[in-house]
């Protein structure tokens, strides 16, 4: 996950062309007694995790299983549902005749050895390219992860969680994944119960909200600063980097986040004493790019549920990390910080304005 982007200074109301199936949601000057919802909350299989009780966290792979194959492909996808991810994580990004394609970088270079950008070629090219690590995969789209996952009924539960790259065009990307999904049929359940769609800043939130009203949501952050803003938006799900939730603020943060009902993910988490620690912090769930690790890690495999979270939630202060691994999670936290702090301050966040936006077109006449 990047963390890079040129300023937008939010464009709060926009007008995309369309909106995926749901009713527009209730306004804030409504005069329904129901609650104001902003995103609805993620249906998981398991009834037990849609409850306020604390369970082991899910095992998301970190764009499919990337310790075992080349990231973002199919091969790596595949590996990790076999394996037990119960979430398969991918990064989108737009071809220029309007393909979503997979992957974390804008170019080309660093897993297929070309020195271009995405943006800049067609789908016919793209689908050329083989990737220089091994075992040698080919780029998919977005539309072959959907068809693989829906195809068979003993997929049907897996989860995909979107990270929707903050150097695409916001309309177009999320108008264009609107379309996709419209003509995409998922054979066992509706797509608003296996995505999660990841944004990174208001701009995306607002957009998922008004173009995708019935799936969940997920806030994308290495900022405790900036993602705090969000605690009091209903049922969003924070997905936070891992040094940043282990460090200095990220116990108060998971608190807070806990007594406002809101999941957290933490990525990307690698080490085993560092998943059993996100077990013992009652993190929702982990993105890891060792999904065998994770699964026996954190729950168990097929085997059963994992002891440590009934031996882990001690209060005796042991988080099971050396002095070292402390000392590296804090000097990251603390570089966490500073960049974070930039970044509040150029992605600046008027929650007024934002649920404005949220609730009013372009003209700025309300939704019905």
């Amino acid at each position: 996950m990047d963390t890079t982007e040129s300023p937008l200074l939010e464009n709060f109301i926009t007008t995309p062309k369309h909106s995926l199936e749901a009713d527009r949601p209730i306004s804030p000057s409504s005069n329904s007694l129901e609650p104001i919802v902003f995103f609805p909350k993620a249906r998981w299989p398991d009834p037990n995790r849609n409850a306020v009780a604390r369970m082991n966290p899910i095992t998301i792979a970190h764009r499919g299983a990337k310790a075992k194959f080349p990231e973002n492909t199919m091969g790596a996808f595949i590996h990790a549902i076999d394996v037990g991810a119960q979430v398969i994580e991918t990064d989108l990004h737009l071809s220029r005749d309007g393909e979503i394609v997979l992957s974390h970088d804008a170019t080309l270079q660093r897993c297929f050895g070309v020195k271009k950008r995405i943006i800049d070629c067609d789908w016919q090219y793209l689908s050329t390219l083989r990737t220089t690590g091994e075992p040698v995969e080919f780029m998919p789209r977005l539309v072959d992860v959907l068809r693989y996952v829906s195809a068979a009924p003993e997929r049907k539960d897996v989860w995909i969680l979107l990270d929707i790259k903050r150097d695409n065009h916001p309309e177009t990307i999320m108008d264009t994944l609107a379309d996709l999904l419209r003509s995409t049929p998922s054979e066992h359940k509706p797509w608003n119960e296996r995505i999660i769609l990841g944004c990174w800043t208001t701009k995306y939130l607002s957009l998922a909200h008004r173009l995708f009203p019935a799936y969940p949501v997920s806030l994308i952050s290495f900022s405790l600063a900036f993602a705090r803003q969000f605690l009091k938006v209903p049922h969003i799900i924070f997905n936070m980097n891992m040094h940043a939730l282990m460090g200095p603020g990220g116990a108060q943060f998971l608190a807070d986040a806990r007594e406002a009902g809101q999941q957290v993910f933490a990525w990307t988490v690698n080490r085993e004493e560092f998943m059993r620690l996100c077990i013992r912090r009652g993190l929702d769930g982990v993105v890891t790019d060792e999904v065998e690790l994770c699964r026996r890690t954190c729950d168990g495999g097929k085997d059963g549920p994992c002891r440590l979270l009934e031996n882990g939630g001690d209060d005796d202060g042991d988080d099971g990390l050396t002095v070292l691994q402390r000392a590296g999670v804090l000097v990251r936290a603390v570089l966490l910080y500073a960049v974070g702090s930039l970044f509040t301050a150029v992605y600046r966040v008027d929650l007024d304005h934002f649920i404005y936006g949220l609730y009013h077109d372009g003209n700025g006449k309300e939704y019905k």
